[in-house]
């Protein structure tokens, strides 16, 4: 029988688990090395976290001021200081996103309000405004009347 050859015993064993050497790795350094490992993975975790959130979803915005002025506004005319009301509703139009819905009913207040002043052109404007972001209003029709008769009467210096 061949007598195995010198070389072939004398070769370092290849390690039979995976790629990763173990032979000669200290015990200290394998757990640095996972544990490192595992903080990376989890910050990288977070910050995918933190920038889906912040880039795609859109959360209630407690931060601004939108929600404050309409209730000012509805104040304001509430108390029948119309100009300032008109103020605030222009300044919420101008400062939120708003649906069509909702900018039709704030153009329909500004107008009525307009018109309470006698300030008819101004109503006219806001009229128009509240009709072409919502045609088929409620309020359209007796504001449209509330408009002629408005126009109708003399002017009176303001």
């Amino acid at each position: 029988m061949p007598t195995p050859n010198e070389n072939e015993t004398d070769a370092p064993k290849r390690p039979s688990s995976g790629f990763i050497p173990s032979a000669g790795v200290s015990t200290k350094l394998k757990v640095i090395v996972i544990g490192l490992t595992f903080i990376t993975i989890t910050a990288f975790g977070i910050f995918t976290a933190l920038f889906i959130k912040k880039a795609f979803i859109k959360g209630p915005d407690s931060g601004t001021w939108g929600p404050q002025l309409m209730t000012i506004a509805e104040e304001l005319k509430d108390r029948g200081l119309k100009p300032q009301a008109i103020e605030h509703y222009k300044k919420y139009l101008e400062t939120q996103e708003v649906d069509l819905h909702t900018r039709s009913s704030i153009s329909f207040n500004i107008a009525t309000l307009y018109v309470e002043l006698g300030k008819c052109d101004d109503a006219v404007v806001w009229f128009l405004h509240a009709k072409a972001a919502q045609s088929n209003a409620p309020r359209a029709s007796k504001i449209e009347s509330e408009l002629q008769q408005c126009r109708s009467q003399p002017k009176t210096s303001q």
